[in-house]
């Protein structure tokens, strides 16, 4: 009980920290650009056809197509750059903690933050579409009947519109679920590059390597099909499992949890080695 208390003090401490004015507003900006770009056309789309809307369905099509979620883990780690803290302030925590507490504790606030992210998504998108939403834990007259109806409308545009496959294996609530836990799964990776990278006093490189390996996951998605499953995105994607036209398994969930916890793990193994080595207190 003991660690746990110093691991959850350590990551209040640092999610205190990491609210700053130049960071929310990079938060507001990218809301701003998914609430531009999707959610306002989906309440647009649905107040000129009458069609409801399901309360969770805006973050479920973020969650299920790559350009759309390429915002989130980009802003995340944009977000937390200088992961993990390695400043003067930490003489004292490392005066009270074990290095191996103050990592676990830096992961911990990692993933606090992004759950944040995720929630101030989820909280914009409630507030794009207003009233009009519906809260049911079945797809929306939205989803299922506009292309048959309003075949014009959904073919300009289409691009708010999730794709047979993820509706056919799931609920909203199943999919909202599954896209968080691998979404979060994803971003555990990226803290973990960046932490490893930290360590080894190669910050601007591991961020390149985050940004790129998200980067080129999500253009595999589209362009390299035979590659894509290489890459954590394809897997962080609910949809991408299923066929999108015969909505058929392609590749199961329980593959994409193991992928998820051999490359988490061994990322963790690396960080608990150089974590012993590095310097505590090296920067102002």
């Amino acid at each position: 009980m003991c660690k746990m208390h110093e691991i959850a003090w350590i990551a209040g401490m640092e999610y205190r920290k990491w609210f700053s004015l130049k960071k929310m507003l990079i938060l507001l900006f990218s809301i701003l650009f998914l609430g531009e770009y999707i959610f306002s056309d989906m309440a647009r789309v649905a107040e000129e056809t009458g069609l409801s809307i399901n309360i969770l369905e805006p973050m479920d099509l973020v969650l299920s197509f790559q350009f759309y979620m390429l915002v989130i883990p980009l802003i995340f780690i944009v977000l937390l750059s200088g992961f993990p803290d390695k400043s003067g302030g930490n003489i004292f925590v490392m005066m009270r903690a074990t290095r191996r507490i103050w990592l676990a504790g830096q992961f911990l606030f990692g993933l606090l933050a992004g759950v944040t992210c995720l929630g101030s998504f989820f909280a914009a998108s409630f507030l794009w579409i207003g009233r009009g939403a519906v809260w049911q834990n079945q797809w929306s007259g939205f989803m299922t009947d506009i292309y048959e109806r309003f075949p014009e409308i959904y073919g300009q545009n289409d691009r708010l519109f999730l794709e047979s496959g993820t509706m056919s294996h799931g609920t909203p609530v199943r999919v909202m679920m599954m896209g968080v836990l691998l979404m979060l799964a994803y971003l555990l990776v990226m803290l973990q590059i960046l932490c490893l990278f930290r360590l080894m006093e190669r910050r601007k490189l591991g961020l390149l390597i985050a940004m790129g390996i998200t980067v080129l996951g999500a253009t595999a998605v589209s362009y390299i099909k035979s590659l894509k499953w290489i890459f954590p995105l394809t897997h962080a994607i609910f949809g991408e499992h299923f066929d999108r036209f015969y909505a058929q398994p392609l590749v199961p969930l329980w593959i994409s949890a193991l992928y998820f916890t051999v490359l988490n793990v061994g990322l963790l193994f690396a960080n608990l080695y150089l974590v012993k080595r590095c310097q505590i207190a090296d920067e102002v």
